[in-house]
């Protein structure tokens, strides 16, 4: 058995913890000072992944009911790296600040991911008789 809505909701996690993933590695590179000074195009792919997130994250949160929780971790996240050369000479606490909450938005988003993973799985195995009969008798899929 197939459920739209929990695939609808995985793909739009997949998306939002792609862009997670490829800002987290930008912020990682403009944090390291050892490294070259930052090209125009790493400067533009920042901005993109930045830009995208700034349109999708409140969107995608309040879809998975995450917005009260980690709306205001993933803004601070995208308010305190406004270009990646700013990131680089962020003081030592907005560099923790950004980690953790870049941390605990990726974290959460990654377990819920495992969730309806997990979900869509038992799903799978279920006929829809048995899945209409553990609705109406109100009780959870069994795993």
């Amino acid at each position: 058995m197939r459920d739209k809505n929990l695939d609808r909701q995985l793909r739009l996690l997949t998306l939002q913890l792609d862009s997670w993933k490829k800002l987290h590695d930008l912020i990682t590179y403009g944090l390291d000072k050892a490294r070259p000074i930052i090209s125009a195009e790493q400067e533009r792919q920042f901005t993109d992944i930045r830009e995208n997130l700034l349109q999708e994250t409140e969107h995608s949160l309040r879809d998975l009911g995450l917005l009260g929780e980690l709306s205001g971790r993933a803004m601070n996240v995208l308010q305190r790296g406004v270009s990646l050369r700013s990131v680089r000479e962020l003081s030592t606490d907005d560099v923790r600040r950004l980690e953790a909450d870049w941390n605990s938005v990726f974290t959460k988003l990654g377990v819920l991911q495992g969730q309806l993973k997990s979900r869509r799985k038992v799903l799978a195995g279920q006929t829809p008789l048995s899945h209409l009969m553990s609705r109406l008798l109100g009780r959870e899929a069994l795993t």
